[in-house]
Protein backbone atom coordinates (compact mmCIF):
# COMPACT_ATOMS: atom_id res chain seq x y z
CA UNK A 1 0.00 0.00 0.00
CA UNK A 2 1.10 3.23 -1.05
CA UNK A 3 2.39 5.67 1.89
CA UNK A 4 -0.14 8.66 1.73
CA UNK A 5 2.21 10.74 3.69
CA UNK A 6 5.35 10.47 0.79
CA UNK A 7 5.52 13.50 -1.86
CA UNK A 8 4.06 12.59 -5.18
CA UNK A 9 5.95 10.88 -7.64
CA UNK A 10 7.20 12.88 -10.42
CA UNK A 11 5.41 12.86 -14.37
CA UNK A 12 8.78 11.59 -15.45
CA UNK A 13 10.04 8.98 -13.68
CA UNK A 14 14.05 9.84 -12.95
CA UNK A 15 15.22 7.00 -11.13
CA UNK A 16 12.15 4.20 -10.78
CA UNK A 17 11.01 3.84 -14.82
CA UNK A 18 14.94 4.29 -16.69
CA UNK A 19 12.86 3.34 -20.17
CA UNK A 20 9.43 5.36 -19.60
CA UNK A 21 12.26 8.61 -18.70
CA UNK A 22 14.27 7.69 -21.56
CA UNK A 23 11.35 7.62 -24.03
CA UNK A 24 10.30 11.21 -22.29
CA UNK A 25 13.52 12.40 -23.16
CA UNK A 26 13.14 11.12 -27.00
CA UNK A 27 9.71 13.12 -26.84
CA UNK A 28 11.66 16.50 -25.48
CA UNK A 29 14.02 16.06 -27.74
CA UNK A 30 12.21 15.91 -30.88
CA UNK A 31 10.49 18.85 -30.08
CA UNK A 32 13.39 20.22 -29.87
CA UNK A 33 14.31 19.17 -33.37
CA UNK A 34 11.32 20.09 -34.89
CA UNK A 35 9.95 23.24 -33.69
CA UNK A 36 12.22 25.80 -34.69
CA UNK A 37 12.79 24.53 -37.61
CA UNK A 38 8.25 24.73 -38.40
CA UNK A 39 8.63 28.14 -37.38
CA UNK A 40 11.22 29.38 -39.45
CA UNK A 41 9.41 27.44 -42.65
CA UNK A 42 6.25 29.92 -41.60
CA UNK A 43 8.62 32.85 -40.98
CA UNK A 44 9.13 34.98 -44.08
CA UNK A 45 11.35 37.70 -43.43
CA UNK A 46 11.09 38.69 -47.00
CA UNK A 47 7.73 39.62 -47.10
CA UNK A 48 9.58 42.51 -45.12
CA UNK A 49 11.12 45.32 -46.40
CA UNK A 50 14.96 44.37 -46.95
CA UNK A 51 16.33 47.10 -48.15
CA UNK A 52 17.64 47.55 -44.34
CA UNK A 53 21.46 46.32 -44.13
CA UNK A 54 21.23 45.29 -40.94
CA UNK A 55 18.04 43.53 -41.33
CA UNK A 56 19.81 41.88 -43.92
CA UNK A 57 22.58 40.58 -41.69
CA UNK A 58 20.19 39.64 -38.91
CA UNK A 59 17.91 37.61 -40.72
CA UNK A 60 21.49 35.91 -42.51
CA UNK A 61 22.63 35.45 -38.82
CA UNK A 62 19.18 33.56 -37.82
CA UNK A 63 19.72 31.35 -40.58
CA UNK A 64 22.93 30.23 -39.81
CA UNK A 65 21.61 30.12 -36.21
CA UNK A 66 19.64 26.15 -36.96
CA UNK A 67 22.84 24.46 -37.95
CA UNK A 68 25.08 26.35 -35.61
CA UNK A 69 23.05 25.31 -32.87
CA UNK A 70 23.16 21.68 -34.18
CA UNK A 71 26.85 21.17 -34.70
CA UNK A 72 27.60 22.44 -30.89
CA UNK A 73 25.00 20.12 -29.45
CA UNK A 74 26.99 16.98 -30.93
CA UNK A 75 29.91 18.74 -30.41
CA UNK A 76 28.31 19.35 -26.70
CA UNK A 77 27.46 15.36 -26.17
CA UNK A 78 30.69 13.92 -27.20
CA UNK A 79 32.50 16.18 -24.46
CA UNK A 80 30.44 15.40 -22.07
CA UNK A 81 29.96 11.52 -23.09
CA UNK A 82 32.81 10.62 -20.13
CA UNK A 83 30.45 12.68 -17.22
CA UNK A 84 27.28 11.35 -19.06
CA UNK A 85 26.51 9.18 -15.75
CA UNK A 86 27.67 12.19 -13.04
CA UNK A 87 25.03 14.38 -14.76
CA UNK A 88 22.53 11.36 -14.89
CA UNK A 89 23.04 10.97 -11.35
CA UNK A 90 22.77 15.41 -11.04
CA UNK A 91 19.43 14.73 -12.36
CA UNK A 92 17.68 12.06 -10.75
CA UNK A 93 18.82 14.04 -7.30
CA UNK A 94 16.99 16.61 -9.26
CA UNK A 95 14.11 15.24 -10.24
CA UNK A 96 12.66 13.87 -7.15
CA UNK A 97 10.49 16.85 -6.43
CA UNK A 98 10.08 18.59 -9.99
CA UNK A 99 6.87 18.38 -12.10
CA UNK A 100 7.70 18.83 -15.99
CA UNK A 101 3.92 18.10 -16.90
CA UNK A 102 2.79 21.50 -16.74
CA UNK A 103 6.31 23.39 -18.66
CA UNK A 104 5.45 20.40 -20.81
CA UNK A 105 1.78 21.67 -21.81
CA UNK A 106 2.97 25.47 -22.23
CA UNK A 107 5.33 24.36 -24.61
CA UNK A 108 3.22 22.76 -26.58
CA UNK A 109 0.45 25.75 -26.18
CA UNK A 110 3.14 28.33 -26.91
CA UNK A 111 4.63 26.77 -30.12
CA UNK A 112 0.88 26.66 -31.98
CA UNK A 113 0.35 30.16 -30.43
CA UNK A 114 3.60 31.03 -32.22
CA UNK A 115 2.90 29.54 -35.63
CA UNK A 116 0.11 31.43 -35.89
CA UNK A 117 1.74 34.67 -34.36
CA UNK A 118 4.74 34.46 -36.97
CA UNK A 119 2.02 34.15 -39.40
CA UNK A 120 0.21 37.22 -38.09
CA UNK A 121 3.92 38.90 -38.04
CA UNK A 122 4.52 38.03 -41.51
CA UNK A 123 1.26 39.87 -42.65
CA UNK A 124 1.95 42.94 -40.44
CA UNK A 125 4.96 43.66 -41.30
CA UNK A 126 4.68 43.10 -45.13
CA UNK A 127 2.52 46.29 -44.69
CA UNK A 128 5.58 48.25 -42.81
CA UNK A 129 7.82 50.88 -44.67
CA UNK A 130 10.63 49.31 -42.24
CA UNK A 131 11.44 46.27 -40.41
CA UNK A 132 9.81 46.11 -37.11
CA UNK A 133 12.34 45.66 -34.88
CA UNK A 134 10.72 45.64 -31.11
CA UNK A 135 8.11 43.06 -33.16
CA UNK A 136 10.96 40.34 -34.38
CA UNK A 137 12.46 40.88 -30.64
CA UNK A 138 9.17 39.98 -29.03
CA UNK A 139 9.03 36.98 -31.85
CA UNK A 140 12.73 35.97 -31.07
CA UNK A 141 12.24 36.23 -27.49
CA UNK A 142 8.74 34.10 -28.01
CA UNK A 143 11.06 31.32 -29.54
CA UNK A 144 13.79 31.27 -27.25
CA UNK A 145 11.06 31.01 -24.36
CA UNK A 146 9.87 27.69 -25.84
CA UNK A 147 13.12 26.31 -25.40
CA UNK A 148 13.20 27.39 -21.56
CA UNK A 149 10.30 25.75 -21.44
CA UNK A 150 11.53 22.61 -23.10
CA UNK A 151 14.72 22.77 -20.87
CA UNK A 152 12.89 23.21 -17.71
CA UNK A 153 10.77 19.52 -19.14
CA UNK A 154 13.44 17.85 -18.73
CA UNK A 155 15.17 19.06 -15.10
CA UNK A 156 14.84 22.06 -12.73
CA UNK A 157 16.81 25.15 -13.05
CA UNK A 158 18.71 24.84 -10.72
CA UNK A 159 20.49 21.29 -12.21
CA UNK A 160 20.82 23.53 -15.51
CA UNK A 161 22.56 26.53 -13.87
CA UNK A 162 24.61 24.55 -11.76
CA UNK A 163 25.99 22.20 -14.73
CA UNK A 164 26.18 25.42 -16.68
CA UNK A 165 28.47 26.59 -13.82
CA UNK A 166 30.63 22.77 -13.62
CA UNK A 167 30.58 22.52 -17.21
CA UNK A 168 31.30 25.63 -18.93
CA UNK A 169 34.56 24.99 -20.44
CA UNK A 170 33.45 22.03 -21.92
CA UNK A 171 30.24 24.45 -23.53
CA UNK A 172 32.98 26.52 -24.57
CA UNK A 173 34.29 24.13 -26.87
CA UNK A 174 31.15 22.33 -28.02
CA UNK A 175 30.88 26.14 -29.34
CA UNK A 176 34.17 26.16 -30.90
CA UNK A 177 33.39 23.56 -32.25
CA UNK A 178 29.70 24.06 -33.63
CA UNK A 179 31.27 27.06 -35.48
CA UNK A 180 34.13 25.81 -37.43
CA UNK A 181 31.94 23.06 -38.46
CA UNK A 182 30.11 25.48 -39.36
CA UNK A 183 32.38 27.43 -40.90
CA UNK A 184 34.16 24.79 -42.81
CA UNK A 185 30.85 23.55 -44.20
CA UNK A 186 30.67 26.89 -46.10
CA UNK A 187 33.95 26.93 -47.30
CA UNK A 188 33.44 23.38 -48.44
CA UNK A 189 30.29 24.44 -50.98
CA UNK A 190 32.62 27.53 -51.93
CA UNK A 191 35.57 24.99 -52.62
CA UNK A 192 33.45 22.44 -54.79
CA UNK A 193 34.19 24.40 -57.85
CA UNK A 194 37.80 24.28 -57.29
CA UNK A 195 37.71 20.68 -56.30
CA UNK A 196 35.63 19.83 -59.54
CA UNK A 197 38.80 21.51 -61.53
CA UNK A 198 41.01 19.36 -59.90
CA UNK A 199 38.91 16.33 -60.57
CA UNK A 200 39.09 17.44 -64.38
CA UNK A 201 42.45 18.03 -64.93
CA UNK A 202 43.09 14.33 -63.15
CA UNK A 203 40.47 12.39 -64.88
CA UNK A 204 41.60 13.57 -67.96
CA UNK A 205 45.44 12.74 -67.41
CA UNK A 206 44.13 8.92 -66.53
CA UNK A 207 42.13 9.34 -70.09
CA UNK A 208 45.40 10.60 -71.87
CA UNK A 209 47.11 7.35 -70.53
CA UNK A 210 44.55 5.31 -72.73
CA UNK A 211 43.44 6.85 -75.77
CA UNK A 212 45.32 10.19 -77.65
CA UNK A 213 41.65 11.62 -79.06
CA UNK A 214 41.11 13.41 -76.37
CA UNK A 215 38.69 16.44 -76.16
CA UNK A 216 39.30 19.01 -72.95
CA UNK A 217 37.91 21.88 -72.81
CA UNK A 218 38.73 23.30 -69.27
CA UNK A 219 36.86 26.30 -69.35
CA UNK A 220 33.92 24.58 -70.25
CA UNK A 221 34.69 21.52 -68.10
CA UNK A 222 34.07 19.45 -70.90
CA UNK A 223 35.72 16.21 -71.04
CA UNK A 224 35.66 13.27 -73.72
CA UNK A 225 36.78 11.49 -76.25
CA UNK A 226 35.30 11.09 -79.71
CA UNK A 227 31.59 11.32 -80.06
CA UNK A 228 31.21 10.91 -76.34
CA UNK A 229 31.77 14.01 -74.11
CA UNK A 230 30.89 14.79 -70.57
CA UNK A 231 30.49 17.84 -68.44
CA UNK A 232 32.69 17.36 -64.90
CA UNK A 233 30.46 19.83 -62.82
CA UNK A 234 30.51 20.45 -59.40
CA UNK A 235 28.68 17.23 -58.44
CA UNK A 236 31.09 15.15 -60.06
CA UNK A 237 34.04 16.55 -58.18
CA UNK A 238 34.03 13.60 -55.20
CA UNK A 239 33.29 15.24 -52.39
CA UNK A 240 30.10 13.15 -51.75
CA UNK A 241 32.59 9.95 -51.71
CA UNK A 242 34.91 11.79 -49.32
CA UNK A 243 32.51 12.29 -47.12
CA UNK A 244 31.21 8.58 -47.05
CA UNK A 245 34.58 7.30 -46.41
CA UNK A 246 35.42 9.13 -43.88
CA UNK A 247 32.26 8.71 -42.15
CA UNK A 248 32.31 5.09 -42.27
CA UNK A 249 36.25 5.35 -41.49
CA UNK A 250 35.05 7.21 -38.15
CA UNK A 251 32.95 4.50 -36.99
CA UNK A 252 35.48 1.82 -37.82
CA UNK A 253 38.20 3.78 -36.07
CA UNK A 254 35.76 3.98 -32.79
CA UNK A 255 34.19 0.23 -32.84
CA UNK A 256 38.40 -0.96 -33.56
CA UNK A 257 39.92 1.10 -31.66
CA UNK A 258 40.60 -1.41 -28.73
CA UNK A 259 42.50 -3.68 -31.93
CA UNK A 260 44.21 -0.67 -33.47
CA UNK A 261 46.94 1.35 -32.82
CA UNK A 262 46.72 5.00 -32.26
CA UNK A 263 48.22 7.74 -33.15
CA UNK A 264 49.32 5.33 -36.35
CA UNK A 265 45.36 4.50 -37.50
CA UNK A 266 44.43 7.87 -37.98
CA UNK A 267 46.54 7.87 -41.11
CA UNK A 268 43.48 5.66 -42.28
CA UNK A 269 41.28 9.40 -42.98
CA UNK A 270 43.46 10.89 -45.60
CA UNK A 271 44.47 7.44 -46.94
CA UNK A 272 41.01 7.06 -47.57
CA UNK A 273 40.07 10.39 -48.96
CA UNK A 274 42.68 10.34 -51.61
CA UNK A 275 42.32 7.09 -52.52
CA UNK A 276 38.53 7.59 -52.80
CA UNK A 277 39.20 11.29 -54.51
CA UNK A 278 41.74 9.52 -57.03
CA UNK A 279 39.35 6.50 -58.02
CA UNK A 280 36.27 8.96 -58.43
CA UNK A 281 38.90 10.34 -61.47
CA UNK A 282 39.47 6.83 -62.82
CA UNK A 283 35.86 6.35 -62.51
CA UNK A 284 34.92 9.22 -65.03
CA UNK A 285 37.77 8.27 -67.20
CA UNK A 286 36.40 4.85 -67.37
CA UNK A 287 32.81 6.41 -68.01
CA UNK A 288 34.09 8.41 -70.56
CA UNK A 289 35.58 4.79 -72.30
CA UNK A 290 32.42 2.85 -71.80
CA UNK A 291 30.38 5.65 -73.56
CA UNK A 292 32.61 6.00 -76.43
CA UNK A 293 33.18 2.28 -76.77
CA UNK A 294 30.90 -0.12 -75.55
CA UNK A 295 27.40 2.20 -75.24
CA UNK A 296 26.44 5.28 -73.75
CA UNK A 297 23.21 3.75 -71.99
CA UNK A 298 25.28 1.49 -70.28
CA UNK A 299 27.78 4.65 -69.39
CA UNK A 300 25.07 7.34 -68.46
CA UNK A 301 22.33 5.08 -67.01
CA UNK A 302 24.36 2.26 -65.05
CA UNK A 303 27.89 2.38 -64.84
CA UNK A 304 27.74 6.39 -63.98
CA UNK A 305 25.23 5.67 -60.92
CA UNK A 306 27.32 2.18 -59.79
CA UNK A 307 30.68 2.53 -59.82
CA UNK A 308 30.86 5.26 -57.11
CA UNK A 309 29.60 2.54 -54.87
CA UNK A 310 31.93 -0.13 -55.93
CA UNK A 311 35.19 2.58 -55.41
CA UNK A 312 33.49 3.27 -51.73
CA UNK A 313 33.48 -1.06 -51.03
CA UNK A 314 36.61 -1.37 -52.83
CA UNK A 315 38.67 1.58 -50.51
CA UNK A 316 37.14 1.05 -47.38
CA UNK A 317 37.04 -2.88 -47.18
CA UNK A 318 40.85 -2.52 -48.49
CA UNK A 319 41.96 -0.33 -45.36
CA UNK A 320 40.32 -2.25 -43.25
CA UNK A 321 41.95 -5.78 -43.91
CA UNK A 322 44.63 -2.92 -44.44
CA UNK A 323 44.36 -2.51 -40.73
CA UNK A 324 44.50 -6.09 -39.32
CA UNK A 325 47.32 -7.16 -40.85
CA UNK A 326 49.87 -4.29 -40.89
CA UNK A 327 51.61 -4.00 -37.61
CA UNK A 328 51.98 -0.23 -38.06
CA UNK A 329 48.07 0.24 -37.84
CA UNK A 330 47.32 -3.19 -35.84
CA UNK A 331 48.18 -3.23 -31.50
CA UNK A 332 50.93 -6.07 -30.71
CA UNK A 333 48.58 -7.42 -28.31
CA UNK A 334 45.45 -7.53 -30.70
CA UNK A 335 47.54 -9.89 -33.12
CA UNK A 336 48.56 -11.92 -29.81
CA UNK A 337 44.13 -12.35 -28.77
CA UNK A 338 43.53 -13.19 -32.33
CA UNK A 339 42.24 -16.91 -32.42
CA UNK A 340 44.38 -19.35 -34.85
CA UNK A 341 41.28 -20.27 -36.66
CA UNK A 342 38.04 -18.05 -36.76
CA UNK A 343 36.02 -18.64 -33.88
CA UNK A 344 32.23 -20.50 -34.32
CA UNK A 345 30.67 -16.71 -33.76
CA UNK A 346 32.52 -15.84 -36.56
CA UNK A 347 31.45 -18.36 -38.90
CA UNK A 348 28.14 -18.00 -37.78
CA UNK A 349 28.14 -13.95 -38.95
CA UNK A 350 29.76 -14.98 -41.57
CA UNK A 351 26.76 -17.65 -42.78
CA UNK A 352 24.52 -15.28 -41.88
CA UNK A 353 25.82 -12.02 -44.19
CA UNK A 354 27.36 -13.87 -47.00
CA UNK A 355 23.86 -13.99 -49.04
CA UNK A 356 23.18 -10.90 -48.38
CA UNK A 357 26.62 -9.39 -49.15
CA UNK A 358 26.43 -11.09 -52.36
CA UNK A 359 23.00 -9.88 -53.50
CA UNK A 360 24.10 -6.70 -52.69
CA UNK A 361 27.35 -6.68 -54.65
CA UNK A 362 25.44 -8.51 -57.46
CA UNK A 363 23.28 -5.57 -57.60
CA UNK A 364 25.65 -2.88 -57.82
CA UNK A 365 28.06 -5.01 -60.33
CA UNK A 366 24.87 -5.59 -62.36
CA UNK A 367 23.49 -2.27 -61.88
CA UNK A 368 27.01 -0.54 -63.05
CA UNK A 369 27.56 -2.30 -66.44
CA UNK A 370 24.02 -2.67 -67.74
CA UNK A 371 21.40 0.34 -68.93
CA UNK A 372 18.06 -1.21 -67.60
CA UNK A 373 19.01 -4.87 -69.30
CA UNK A 374 16.69 -7.41 -67.39
CA UNK A 375 18.73 -10.70 -68.26
CA UNK A 376 21.27 -8.94 -65.80
CA UNK A 377 18.99 -10.12 -62.58
CA UNK A 378 20.56 -13.80 -63.67
CA UNK A 379 23.60 -12.28 -62.18
CA UNK A 380 22.00 -11.55 -58.72
CA UNK A 381 20.18 -15.41 -58.48
CA UNK A 382 23.67 -16.92 -59.62
CA UNK A 383 25.19 -14.60 -56.78
CA UNK A 384 22.78 -15.48 -54.22
CA UNK A 385 22.36 -19.21 -54.76
CA UNK A 386 26.11 -19.68 -54.73
CA UNK A 387 26.57 -18.15 -51.17
CA UNK A 388 23.48 -19.98 -50.33
CA UNK A 389 24.69 -23.12 -50.69
CA UNK A 390 27.95 -22.19 -49.32
CA UNK A 391 26.27 -21.56 -46.11
CA UNK A 392 23.45 -24.93 -46.54
CA UNK A 393 24.86 -26.27 -43.50
CA UNK A 394 23.58 -23.71 -41.50
CA UNK A 395 20.48 -23.35 -43.11
CA UNK A 396 19.36 -27.03 -42.57
CA UNK A 397 19.81 -26.46 -38.74
CA UNK A 398 17.49 -24.00 -38.85
CA UNK A 399 14.14 -25.35 -36.77
CA UNK A 400 11.74 -24.75 -40.21
CA UNK A 401 8.49 -25.73 -37.97
CA UNK A 402 7.34 -22.02 -37.80
CA UNK A 403 3.74 -22.42 -38.12
CA UNK A 404 1.06 -21.06 -39.98
CA UNK A 405 0.89 -17.77 -38.18
CA UNK A 406 4.09 -16.34 -40.24
CA UNK A 407 2.51 -17.59 -43.40
CA UNK A 408 -0.20 -15.68 -42.93
CA UNK A 409 1.69 -12.21 -41.68
CA UNK A 410 3.26 -12.40 -44.72
CA UNK A 411 0.57 -13.21 -46.68
CA UNK A 412 -0.98 -9.91 -45.02
CA UNK A 413 2.19 -7.66 -45.64
CA UNK A 414 1.73 -9.09 -49.91
CA UNK A 415 -1.85 -8.04 -50.02
CA UNK A 416 -1.21 -4.50 -48.67
CA UNK A 417 2.02 -4.20 -51.18
CA UNK A 418 0.11 -5.02 -54.44
CA UNK A 419 -2.89 -2.70 -53.21
CA UNK A 420 -0.55 -0.03 -52.39
CA UNK A 421 1.49 0.09 -55.32
CA UNK A 422 1.41 3.70 -56.36
CA UNK A 423 2.65 2.46 -60.12
CA UNK A 424 -0.79 0.54 -60.51
CA UNK A 425 -2.28 1.15 -63.79
CA UNK A 426 0.71 2.40 -65.43
CA UNK A 427 2.74 1.75 -68.40
CA UNK A 428 5.61 -0.94 -67.06
CA UNK A 429 9.12 -1.16 -69.39
CA UNK A 430 8.83 -5.09 -67.93
CA UNK A 431 5.77 -5.59 -69.37
CA UNK A 432 7.01 -4.54 -72.99
CA UNK A 433 9.81 -6.19 -72.94
CA UNK A 434 8.19 -9.15 -71.90
CA UNK A 435 6.01 -9.14 -74.67
CA UNK A 436 8.80 -8.68 -77.00
CA UNK A 437 10.74 -11.94 -75.85
CA UNK A 438 10.15 -15.14 -77.88
CA UNK A 439 7.31 -16.91 -74.94
CA UNK A 440 10.11 -19.71 -73.26
CA UNK A 441 12.95 -17.13 -73.03
CA UNK A 442 10.23 -14.93 -71.74
CA UNK A 443 8.70 -18.03 -69.52
CA UNK A 444 12.53 -19.13 -68.45
CA UNK A 445 13.13 -14.99 -67.13
CA UNK A 446 10.08 -15.06 -64.93
CA UNK A 447 10.98 -18.59 -63.44
CA UNK A 448 14.01 -17.14 -62.40
CA UNK A 449 12.79 -14.34 -61.13
CA UNK A 450 10.38 -15.90 -59.26
CA UNK A 451 13.28 -18.17 -57.75
CA UNK A 452 15.10 -14.77 -57.10
CA UNK A 453 12.31 -13.19 -55.18
CA UNK A 454 10.45 -15.68 -53.67
CA UNK A 455 13.02 -18.53 -52.57
CA UNK A 456 16.32 -16.56 -52.65
CA UNK A 457 15.97 -12.59 -51.26
CA UNK A 458 14.13 -13.46 -48.49
CA UNK A 459 17.10 -15.60 -46.95
CA UNK A 460 19.51 -12.86 -47.86
CA UNK A 461 17.46 -10.01 -46.23
CA UNK A 462 16.19 -11.86 -43.22
CA UNK A 463 19.57 -13.89 -42.74
CA UNK A 464 21.01 -10.16 -42.42
CA UNK A 465 18.48 -8.17 -40.64
CA UNK A 466 16.65 -10.58 -38.59
CA UNK A 467 19.37 -13.12 -38.12
CA UNK A 468 22.48 -11.18 -37.24
CA UNK A 469 21.93 -7.31 -36.77
CA UNK A 470 18.68 -7.49 -35.40
CA UNK A 471 20.68 -10.18 -32.08
CA UNK A 472 24.29 -7.77 -32.67
CA UNK A 473 21.74 -4.57 -31.39
CA UNK A 474 20.94 -6.79 -28.78
CA UNK A 475 23.97 -7.87 -27.64
CA UNK A 476 27.39 -7.32 -28.98
CA UNK A 477 27.57 -11.31 -28.46
CA UNK A 478 25.13 -11.95 -30.87
CA UNK A 479 25.38 -15.76 -30.97
CA UNK A 480 23.95 -16.08 -27.08
CA UNK A 481 20.67 -13.88 -28.57
CA UNK A 482 18.02 -16.35 -28.60
CA UNK A 483 16.51 -16.06 -32.22
CA UNK A 484 13.14 -14.73 -31.37
CA UNK A 485 14.40 -12.49 -28.25
CA UNK A 486 12.81 -8.81 -28.66
CA UNK A 487 13.93 -5.61 -27.93
CA UNK A 488 12.94 -1.92 -29.15
CA UNK A 489 16.19 -0.70 -30.41
CA UNK A 490 16.47 -3.61 -32.43
CA UNK A 491 12.67 -4.18 -33.50
CA UNK A 492 13.06 -0.24 -34.93
CA UNK A 493 16.20 0.02 -35.87
CA UNK A 494 16.33 -3.32 -38.31
CA UNK A 495 12.43 -2.24 -39.74
CA UNK A 496 13.77 1.39 -40.78
CA UNK A 497 16.85 0.15 -42.29
CA UNK A 498 14.51 -2.50 -43.78
CA UNK A 499 12.79 0.06 -45.23
CA UNK A 500 15.34 2.62 -46.55
CA UNK A 501 17.02 -0.42 -48.49
CA UNK A 502 13.41 -0.30 -50.72
CA UNK A 503 12.04 2.18 -53.14
CA UNK A 504 9.38 2.03 -51.32
CA UNK A 505 10.75 2.87 -48.10
CA UNK A 506 7.25 3.20 -46.10
CA UNK A 507 5.87 -0.09 -46.94
CA UNK A 508 9.10 -1.21 -46.53
CA UNK A 509 9.76 -0.34 -43.19
CA UNK A 510 5.79 -1.58 -42.57
CA UNK A 511 6.47 -4.82 -43.82
CA UNK A 512 9.92 -5.19 -42.07
CA UNK A 513 8.18 -4.37 -38.49
CA UNK A 514 5.65 -7.38 -39.72
CA UNK A 515 8.39 -9.55 -40.38
CA UNK A 516 9.89 -9.04 -37.58
CA UNK A 517 6.82 -9.77 -35.40
CA UNK A 518 6.93 -13.05 -37.32
CA UNK A 519 9.94 -13.00 -35.90
CA UNK A 520 8.96 -12.92 -32.46
CA UNK A 521 5.61 -14.80 -32.74
CA UNK A 522 7.27 -17.88 -33.52
CA UNK A 523 10.58 -17.12 -31.83
CA UNK A 524 12.58 -18.69 -34.35
CA UNK A 525 14.26 -16.66 -37.86
CA UNK A 526 12.28 -18.96 -39.99
CA UNK A 527 9.21 -17.66 -38.77
CA UNK A 528 10.39 -14.48 -40.60
CA UNK A 529 11.78 -16.18 -43.45
CA UNK A 530 8.39 -17.91 -43.84
CA UNK A 531 6.54 -14.73 -43.71
CA UNK A 532 8.70 -13.09 -45.97
CA UNK A 533 8.33 -15.98 -48.86
CA UNK A 534 4.95 -15.72 -48.49
CA UNK A 535 4.68 -12.11 -48.67
CA UNK A 536 6.99 -12.35 -51.76
CA UNK A 537 5.31 -15.20 -53.31
CA UNK A 538 1.62 -13.53 -53.33
CA UNK A 539 3.39 -10.12 -55.01
CA UNK A 540 4.57 -12.59 -57.19
CA UNK A 541 1.90 -14.30 -58.28
CA UNK A 542 -0.49 -11.24 -58.47
CA UNK A 543 2.12 -9.71 -60.89
CA UNK A 544 2.13 -12.33 -63.38
CA UNK A 545 -1.42 -13.29 -62.72
CA UNK A 546 -2.76 -9.65 -63.48
CA UNK A 547 0.20 -8.59 -65.36
CA UNK A 548 0.75 -5.77 -62.87
CA UNK A 549 4.24 -5.85 -63.56
CA UNK A 550 5.57 -2.90 -61.82
CA UNK A 551 5.49 -5.41 -58.88
CA UNK A 552 7.97 -7.65 -60.03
Amino acid sequence: MRDMTSSPAPDIAATGDRPRDRAALGLLLLLALIEFPLIAFVYDPFLIDNSDPAWRAVQSALRAIAPAAVFTLAALAMVLAPERRALAARRDAAMQNHRPRPFLIANLVGFVAMLALTKAFNLFGAGLASPPWALFMLWTAGVGGLYLLLALAAAPLPFWTQSARDYRWHGAAAAGVGGFVLAAARLSQQSWSALSDATFHVSAFFLSLVTDDVISRPAERILGTGDFKVNIAAACSGYEGVGLVLTFLAIYLWVFRKELKFPNAWALLPIGVAAIWTLNSVRIAALILIGEHVSQDVALTGFHSQAGWMMFLIVTIALMLAAHQLSFLRRDDAASRAPAEPSPAYRQALALLAPFLALTSAGILAAAFSAGGEWTYLIRVAAVGAAIVWVAPYLRALDWRAGLEPAMLGLLVGAVWIVTDPARGGEDALGAWLAGMPAGLAALWLFLRVIGTVALVPIAEEFAFRGYLHRKLIADQFETVAEGAFAWKAFLVTSVLFGVLHERWLSAMIAGAVFAIALYRSGKLSGAVVAHMTANAVIAAWAIAAGQWSLL
